[in-house]
């Protein structure tokens, strides 16, 4: 066989492989495309699957709901906040319910506890009209500003996540009501609100972020939501060993910092020298001329 006679054999095995490629590439192509269609397909339908499970679920909690309430022998305590001296450090919440099934003879009863305390109050209550039931609580409240501390260091995030739920649970009212007769007895559930919000909206929240490094730290301080006439005009750190005072140093306000709430105010101070049982406290004065501490590392 002449080398032109091999070589004309050589193209047309090559085109033939080429054919049968392309046809083997658009067949797999084409079941590709079916098999994505079809997943497509399965996909969409989950997902109609999953929308209509969810609005099922979504349904049956309201109507669980609603016969819970209606068989319920007490409906939900509603709890208004009179704030007019907050100022004063005084407030006084009004709270209103309805026993459904009240025998004859009833005794009627409101318990509370405010903060961490778990011995509750009880007090007598106000009959409304028949079946309804009102009372009033006086409590103190601190007016001062929410503090809010982040610590980017490992070793003390669960210290601040910590410090963050004991000051949501001392700032936190709880109350139930107990009806007796004879000598049957019945409880509520306990319920509860967060009323720390109260005292801090003469001098809203204070941001304190620590920014701990090998040899040094940083600190930025962030106030905002409050009124024109009460901001921070100056903040200090406090240095401590322990319990002795090693220095006091101002944590500069951030003029160039431009947010876009026009109440929101920056302080930051860089690269402050560690030491061994250190504890750092911020200080910071108001403009109308109150002074409040925050130990923010220890």
């Amino acid at each position: 066989m002449d080398l032109e006679k091999q070589i004309k054999i050589f193209r047309f095995f090559v085109a033939g492989a080429l054919v049968v490629s392309l046809i083997v590439n658009f067949t797999l192509f084409s079941k590709l495309g079916h098999v994505e269609y079809q997943l497509n397909s399965v996909i969409n339908t989950q997902h109609g699957i999953m929308s209509d499970v969810n609005d099922q679920t979504s349904h049956i909690q309201n109507v669980l709901n609603d016969i819970k309430e209606q068989q319920s022998w007490i409906s939900p305590i509603r709890m208004d906040v009179n704030s007019t001296d907050i100022k004063g450090g005084q407030a006084e919440a009004t709270f209103e319910w309805q026993v459904k099934e009240l025998q004859k003879d009833s005794e009627v009863v409101f318990h509370y506890a405010v903060g961490g305390s778990e011995n509750f109050t009880s007090i007598p209550v106000e009959k409304a009209q028949q079946g309804m039931f009102r009372v009033k609580v006086p409590f103190d409240v601190k007016v001062e500003p929410k503090w809010d501390v982040g610590i980017v260091d490992n070793s003390q995030q669960e210290k601040s996540k910590k410090v963050l739920e004991e000051g949501y649970r001392q700032s936190t009212l709880k109350y139930y009501v107990s009806v007796s007769y004879s000598d049957m007895m019945k409880n509520s559930e306990i319920q509860s609100e967060n009323i720390g919000y109260l005292g801090s909206r003469y001098y809203g929240d204070l941001h304190a972020h620590v920014w701990i490094e090998e040899e040094t730290f940083n600190i930025e301080i962030l106030n905002h939501g409050v009124q024109s006439s009460h901001v921070v005009e100056e903040a200090y750190l406090l240095k401590y060993e322990d319990k002795t005072l090693l220095g006091k140093e101002e944590i500069e306000f951030d003029e160039s910092y431009d947010p876009e709430d026009p109440k929101m105010r920056r302080f930051r101070l860089d690269g402050v020298k560690r030491y061994e049982d250190m504890r750092i406290v911020v200080q910071v004065v108001y403009s109308n001329g109150e002074t409040f501490e925050k130990e923010v590392y220890k």
